[in-house]
């Protein structure tokens, strides 16, 4: 390896252990409640290291958010594979979705700050990119009365968005998820039909 793949391997090396401490102290301490100065501490890098990678915290909170959506993306395909049916597939699916969500890691970091951290436009073009396209390659195996397959992902992740939100945010969240899930299968018949 010459000295150029070495600079090259150790600036990937640091970039990820600065997402992974960077997602640890979010899903802790909050966006606002994470301090750089502790985020370049747990990672064993100078300030000038973070800043060589990510041009600002906000910068980094969105690698991580993309990072995130990604194995979200993932878990829910996952979940679905085993059925052959694309209605059966899109409510492994919400449900595997709501799963993640209800980590409190998950429902901090994706549900309650990213839109308000990120802008909502923002927000919204990464769920596009990477959850929003995995309903959409779902639906359009179903039949959908004439329904955009991207419209109704987006209409069904909105759904789920608000779903994972009241059950972070609710005090029994046990009741919350059983509740949520119950609306969401029943939203998901009413759209079959």
């Amino acid at each position: 390896m010459d000295v150029k793949e070495g600079r090259s391997a150790q600036g990937e090396a640091t970039e990820k252990s600065l997402r992974r401490h960077a997602r640890k102290l979010f899903a802790a301490k909050s966006y606002a409640g994470a301090a750089t100065n502790e985020l370049v501490r747990r990672a064993r890098v100078t300030k000038g290291a973070l800043y060589h990678h990510f041009a600002n915290k906000q910068q980094l909170y969105r690698a991580v958010v993309e990072d995130m959506e990604r194995e979200l993306v993932t878990t829910v395909e996952s979940a679905a594979a085993g059925q052959r049916d694309p209605w059966k597939r899109l409510v492994a699916m919400c449900r595997a979705y709501l799963d993640a969500c209800s980590d409190p890691s998950t429902a901090r970091i994706l549900v309650l700050e990213a839109p308000v951290v990120l802008g909502w436009k923002t927000w919204c073009q990464i769920e596009q990119e990477h959850v929003v396209a995995s309903f959409a390659r779902c639906l359009r195996e179903a039949e959908l009365r004439d329904q955009p397959p991207e419209t109704m992902a987006q209409v069904v992740l909105g759904a789920l968005n608000t779903a994972a939100r009241v059950v972070a945010t609710a005090t029994d969240s046990k009741s919350a998820r059983e509740q949520v899930e119950e609306t969401i299968r029943r939203l998901l018949a009413g759209l079959r039909h």
